[in-house]
Order: structure tokens, then sequence, then C-alpha cells
């Protein structure tokens, strides 16, 4: 279960509520409903990483599917690399 802390709260003790970042996310609650999620910075870095992993992922998935729809609209890479004189 998450925790959960409100802003009152969170002005009152950052540090306390940071040095627990260690337990897992917390919720900071403004007037019962939830403001922001405070995680660690290694966290953010690994959900932002998952993230762009996933994109690419997706990206992968609509080019094999527009490939499957329209081969000849394909170039093969030696062309592509042709073109771009690489």
């Amino acid at each position: 279960m998450l925790k959960t802390t409100t802003v009152t709260e969170l002005r009152a003790d950052l540090a306390a509520c940071i040095s627990h970042l260690d337990e897992g996310p917390v919720v900071v609650m403004s007037r019962s409903r939830p403001a922001a999620v405070l995680v660690e910075p290694e966290v953010f870095e690994a959900i932002l990483e998952r993230l762009e992993l996933l994109e690419d992922l997706l990206d992968g998935r609509r080019a094999v599917a527009q490939y499957l729809a329209e081969p000849a609209s394909m170039l093969d890479a030696e062309e592509v690399f042709g073109r771009l004189g690489l």
C-alpha cells in the first residue's frame, strides 16, 4: 500500500518525508485528493527508462504493421544508408 501525507505535513517535515522514500513512493494529498507522488530519483529514472523502452517497442510494432500492410513502401537499410551517403 502506498504511503500518504498531506501538503501541510510535508511542509512541516519535508526532510522526514524524504528520508522515508526508500520505503516506497509517498502520495501527497491536497484537499483529500492526490496532488503529487514523491519517489527516489533512481525510481524516477527507472520509470522514465521503462517508458522509453515501451515507446520504442510500440514504434517497432507500428513499423512492422505498416510493413505488413504495405511491403512495397519500405526501403531496406542499405538503400537508406546509400541515400544518406553512409
